[in-house]
């Protein structure tokens, strides 16, 4: 559990214990259980937003019952499939670069690199408790901006993913993947950071490609 506190304070050890142990579990089940309680805080806003875009569209039939079971068990579910995905580009750019690994030590990379996704998360927490439930007037202010969004307005939801996706966590996260994928797999820091960026462009194109107006 040590690990959990080192990613941010002394990834250099996290780093070394992923070359020793595979436990990619302990921090998908933290990150999972802050988001589970991040949504379960902001459920009453998202229930009423969301029925407010169906009426909008022009449906007036109530949400089905047991929606907020399938919110909550869609985390678990999207956050594994996310990261697999995303640990199996991670895998396949650092071993082009020549990186001695395997896929299980990308997705132990980056399940603990995703741990200061906690801290945002801590943060959302905060800022829905002092704004109040009531006030949350839009799926964007249920989450604090932590991105270029802080500075740029749009309604257009693809430019949103873009500006929302280069996020100082996001970057933090990154950083600490180029650096780990250059201990890991003994490449240099600089092709680290070339997988690094790649993967990051990966990623925040399918932000772009999967956004859509009733998500704003």
């Amino acid at each position: 559990m040590a690990n959990l506190i080192n990613i941010i304070l002394e990834p250099g050890k996290v780093f070394e214990h992923i070359k020793e142990k595979d436990d990619w579990w302990i921090p998908f089940i933290v990150v999972v259980v802050f988001s589970l309680l991040v949504t379960w805080i902001s459920a009453p806003a998202i229930t009423r937003l969301t029925a407010e875009k169906m009426a909008e569209m022009g449906i007036t039939r109530e949400l089905p019952k047991g929606i907020g079971v399938i919110r909550y068990i869609s985390i678990p579910v999207f956050t594994i499939l996310g990261w697999l995905a995303m640990s199996l580009i991670l895998w396949l750019f650092g071993s082009s670069f020549d990186g001695k690994w395997n896929y299980i030590k990308s997705l132990d990379l980056f399940a603990y690199s995703s741990v200061v996704i906690v801290i945002k998360q801590i943060l959302n927490i905060i800022f829905l408790l002092i704004r109040g439930i009531p006030n949350i007037t839009s799926f964007k202010d249920i989450g604090v901006a932590t991105g270029l969004d802080l500075f740029i307005k749009t309604e257009n939801p693809k430019l949103y993913a873009l500006v929302s996706g280069i996020d100082i966590f996001q970057i933090w996260i990154f950083t600490l993947i180029a650096f780990g994928v250059a201990e890991i797999t003994g490449i240099s820091r600089k092709k680290g950071a070339l997988v690094s960026i790649l993967t990051f462009l990966v990623t925040l194109g399918f932000k772009i490609l999967f956004a859509r107006k009733g998500a704003m």
